[in-house]
């Protein structure tokens, strides 16, 4: 008898989403992301771009689109922020590589996994910001764990809540 392995899921299912519904999230994304931080002050540790990218990696699981569109989000929300141009498109272009690497090894529709996941790449975003920042920009952050880790904690939270509703503009193929 022959094992063979195969680290991508084969029952992985492939969705389909309609023709508007990337540029509407892009858009609703960064919309959120510079408002919502001015209605509701605690919510400027919500990374909606972020969230943004997480769900398109783990539901299309296509690393080369993710990593684009993590890019894009990234250098997008740059703009908006006081960061140098750059820095979140780094952070957001790996977040992208590793949630659609796994999206196809694991299964990415169950809340809990979705919320690891999140608050896996809330901390990587974070990282990343901080140490180009840090010691590529000689800018003078300072790395605060628990702050960081209550904001991926409620990023995870809310990945859990948010990606269910855009679940239902998806159709299997």
């Amino acid at each position: 008898m022959e094992y063979t392995y195969n680290p991508v899921r084969q029952d992985a299912a492939i969705y389909r989403f309609p023709a508007a519904f990337f540029p509407l999230l892009a858009a609703g994304a960064l919309v959120t992301q510079a408002y919502l931080p001015l209605l509701i002050h605690s919510a400027s540790r919500l990374d909606v771009p972020l969230l943004a990218v997480a769900y398109l990696a783990l539901t299309t699981r296509n690393q080369a689109s993710a990593m684009g569109t993590g890019a894009v989000f990234g250098l997008l929300q740059d703009t908006l922020s006081h960061l140098a141009l750059g820095l979140n498109g780094i952070g957001k272009t790996l977040a992208g590589f590793l949630a659609s690497s796994l999206g196809g090894r694991i299964d990415a529709d169950h809340p809990g996994i979705r919320l690891l996941v999140v608050f896996g790449l809330y901390w990587l975003n974070s990282a990343v910001v901080f140490l180009a920042g840090r010691f590529l920009m000689a800018q003078p952050l300072h790395w605060m764990t628990a702050p960081v880790a209550v904001a991926a904690l409620i990023n995870g939270l809310t990945a859990v809540f948010l990606f269910r509703f855009l679940d239902r503009f998806r159709r299997m193929v």
